[in-house]
């Protein structure tokens, strides 16, 4: 447990006035939070008992020790990485935790390979069934061909039918001297007999679906169906991309998919940093952590005429290659505020932001006024995907260098 105090909130430093008949309506007076209740908990800087603002799943503050605690839930078995976090929305409270190795030193090249080497390049996942509840089950899995499928994995989607999806933070799916830029995001099944587990005679990895054409991917985000957005790191851009029908358990016909590729060259990635990002489905509006330029932006999915033919290899024999031209990415907050933002999730009209480089938890409208921050005190290099849970509401964070997971309680 780590007792975390606010900084940076508007309503520190108010001075109070005495409790009159707090709790009873919106309008009660109060001196701290211990003198309002039900559904007006928050002692507001007017000094009157409101419903909880807006963001304040990272805190509301009254500036005493102990307003935030954050609760260490569960982590990794061995030291290795936590990259982000996923709900499945088909289950009841479970939680999806996406892993990998430490970086290693060791190579991985043909003719050179080491076991130290190509193994760190695996990634995995633990499944946590009735998360928080007595009977919470824990299930840890590794594709079997993990090394190609789910290479240094810094983020996973999911869909709504049953499939999600994650990138890969590499150049390439095979030995790291090979010649092509052969990483891209995959599709997997969030069935557990199938997840993780040895295929058919014949069939590779346990993957439903993969398309070799975004290198160092960073982020993803779901649009419909098979469809997902995926964060190129290559090439600083947003790529649309449909697996199309899913090829079957350990099948390799990608030629069905499709890739737009949009704001070529406009976005930067931080080695070793996840850019999460979200899709408003109501708006259709993108947000996207942009992490080397320090900012956080929003794309309109709709916006955008087809251009001309993306030129690089196509490894995948796929038809629809190509360039979106015209759509422009949106500064929602702009470079000064944050440094390396990383963790992005949107909860009732709020975003909410971790940045690595700082430690702190940031909340904003949807169109980046700046509600409140927490500094976790976890420091650099911690915090990486964020997420707020469907069942109590609560945020959730993942220590990406210490592999550990943490809840955020608001103590009022």
């Amino acid at each position: 447990m780590r007792v975390v105090g606010l900084k940076g909130l508007a309503l520190l430093g108010a001075s109070m006035m005495l409790a009159v008949g707090c709790g009873e309506g919106s309008q009660a007076e109060c001196e701290s939070f211990s003198d309002c209740s039900g559904e007006t908990p928050w002692c507001a800087p007017e000094q009157t008992c409101e419903a909880l603002p807006p963001g304040h799943q990272i805190g509301v503050g009254d500036g005493s020790p102990g307003t935030v605690i954050l609760e260490e839930v569960y982590a990794t078995e061995r030291s290795m990485e936590l990259t982000d976090l996923a709900f499945n929305p088909a289950e009841e409270n479970e939680l999806w935790l996406l892993r990998r190795e430490h970086p290693s030193d060791e190579p991985c090249e043909e003719g050179n390979a080491t076991a130290a080497g190509c193994g760190a390049l695996e990634g995995s996942t633990t499944t946590i069934k009735n998360f928080g509840t007595a009977d919470e089950e824990v299930i840890v899995k590794v594709d079997p061909n993990a090394w190609h499928f789910m290479r240094r994995p810094p983020a996973m989607a999911f869909g709504d039918n049953g499939f999600w999806a994650t990138v890969g933070e590499e150049r390439t799916a095979n030995f790291l001297d090979g010649q092509a830029d052969f990483m891209g995001p995959v599709l997997w099944s969030a069935d557990l007999t199938i997840h993780g587990e040895e295929p058919p005679p014949g069939l590779n990895g346990s993957h439903f679906d993969m398309l070799h054409n975004a290198p160092y991917g960073m982020g993803i985000a779901h649009e419909v169906d098979n469809v997902y957005w995926v964060f190129n790191g290559m090439y600083g851009s947003l790529d649309r991309t449909d697996f199309g029908e899913d090829h079957g358990v350990g099948e390799s016909d990608h030629t069905d998919g499709k890739v737009l590729r949009y704001v070529n060259g406009e976005l930067s990635r931080v080695e070793g940093v996840p850019s999460h990002m979200k899709l408003d489905k109501e708006t259709r509006l993108l947000y996207v952590a942009d992490t080397g330029n320090s900012r956080i932006v929003r794309l309109n999915i709709d916006a955008g005429d087809l251009g001309a033919p993306i030129t690089l290899p196509n490894y995948d024999g796929i038809s629809v290659y190509d360039h979106m031209d015209g759509a422009q990415l949106e500064d929602i907050v702009p470079a000064g505020l944050l440094e390396q933002p990383s963790g992005l999730a949107l909860h009732e009209g709020v975003m909410f932001v971790s940045d690595q480089a700082t430690g702190k938890l940031h909340a904003f409208t949807l169109d980046g006024e700046h509600l409140r921050e927490l500094d976790t005190g976890l420091g650099a290099g911690a915090l990486a995907g964020i997420v707020i849970s469907p069942v109590d509401g609560s945020l959730y964070l993942v220590h990406q260098r210490e592999g550990k997971l943490y809840r955020v309680d608001v103590i009022l």
